[in-house]
């Protein structure tokens, strides 16, 4: 009877002991599986965090380039209606030798290159269509120059020491160069308020 109960307490004690096992082993399985959680959360997190970077980046490198191609195209669209704006003044400036004023303007044109080379033999350099004109004014002014038909111009004129040492452009032509530069700012500024593009 003895062994019976000695047999007995053993296969009870053998039950209470697999079971305590039993109950340690899932409460180190849900205690693993918890921590398995937290670092899948947080391997997740990790890589949502790498996507969400990578992302970011290429939205901002779209947008830079958006902003650059867009920068670009006012660029040339501002370029062009400069060239236009001056196209069509180039248009007008083509037929000033028929304008009313063209007399008048010519005769400033030649007192300024006679001044800048005042004291010097000048030479004019002209378009043959200005000849008579030139002619006129010279008299009218009481001025000495040699003029020589050597240019094509719309109008006005270039002068010349005989020495050839100076030479002072003031055809329209080299007038409206002058004028492109020096108005290009002033241009953009009332086209794009303030913008100059320069």
């Amino acid at each position: 009877m003895a062994i019976e109960q000695l047999i007995e307490a053993v296969e009870v004690n053998a039950e209470e002991t697999i079971t305590e096992l039993k109950k340690k082993a899932y409460r180190q399985s849900e205690e693993i599986r918890r921590e398995a959680e937290g670092k899948d959360e947080a391997i997740k997190k990790k890589h949502l965090d790498a996507v969400k970077k990578t992302v970011e980046a290429e939205r901002n490198k779209l947008i830079a380039k958006i902003n650059k191609e867009t920068r670009m195209q006012f660029t040339q669209t501002k370029d062009e209606v400069y060239k236009k704006a001056f196209f069509e003044a180039q248009k007008i400036l083509s037929s000033a030798r028929s304008r009313a004023d063209y007399e008048n303007n010519f005769r400033k044109m030649v007192k300024e290159v006679v001044l800048e080379l005042e004291g010097e033999e000048i030479q004019l350099h002209i378009d043959k269509r200005d000849e008579n004109l030139c002619k006129k004014l010279l008299s009218e002014l009481k001025m000495n120059c040699d003029i020589i038909t050597d240019i094509t111009c719309a109008g006005g004129l270039n002068a010349s020491t005989k020495d050839g040492r100076f030479i002072v452009f003031n055809t329209i032509e080299s007038r409206f160069e002058k004028a492109k530069a020096f108005l290009k700012p002033e241009i953009f500024t009332t086209l794009y308020g303030g913008q100059s593009g320069v």
